[in-house]
């Protein structure tokens, strides 16, 4: 099985920590684990994984301190993130997707849906990447062909100077004479 993607499991729980990166391991995924907020933030700089799943209440930066440090550095924005908590209420679901990230979860969880959803988020970006190379590329087709009008247009005029500069002597003495 080949590696797919490489995510990064922040959880501050070492059994859950260990389980989580045993299963996307099997499921042909890289896995980056961190026990803490701090370690996180470091990988996450480091490594740029292809998703991040992390849950809130651990060592600082809580989860959603994380999240807004990582939206805020270039680098690191555009990382898909997944909350995985235990905090359940709804305050707390919407301030997670207010934020921005990718997903909530809250535990306990059922580990297929965890990686289904792991998977959407990655088919989503995989959408938006392949969106914005094709909308590249249909920016440098139409800059490409404004490029071969400019240079047809200098040609004409370039063409035209030097018969224009022999056809109006030519032109003067056919009139005078």
């Amino acid at each position: 099985m080949t590696t797919k993607h490489k995510i990064l499991v922040i959880e501050d729980e070492k059994p859950l920590l260990f389980g989580l990166a045993t299963l996307l391991k099997r499921h042909g995924y890289q896995v980056l684990t961190a026990d803490n907020g701090g370690t996180g933030l470091e990988l996450a700089r480091q490594e740029t994984p292809d998703v991040i799943i992390s849950d809130v209440m651990m060592p600082p930066p809580d989860g959603f301190e994380l999240h807004d440090i990582l939206n805020q550095e270039q680098e690191t924005a555009e990382i898909p993130f997944i909350f995985l908590t235990a905090l359940s209420e709804q305050v707390h679901k919407l301030r997670g997707l207010r934020s921005g990230a990718d997903d909530y979860v809250t535990k306990p969880f059922d580990l297929e849906e965890l990686l289904a959803r792991v998977e959407a988020v990655l088919r989503r970006r995989q959408i938006e990447h392949a969106n914005g190379r094709e909308q590249a590329a249909s920016h440098a087709q139409m800059q490409l062909e404004e490029f071969k009008q400019e240079v047809l247009r200098n040609f004409r005029h370039e063409m035209f100077t030097p018969i224009t500069n022999i056809m109006l002597p030519l032109e003067v003495i056919v009139t005078h004479k």
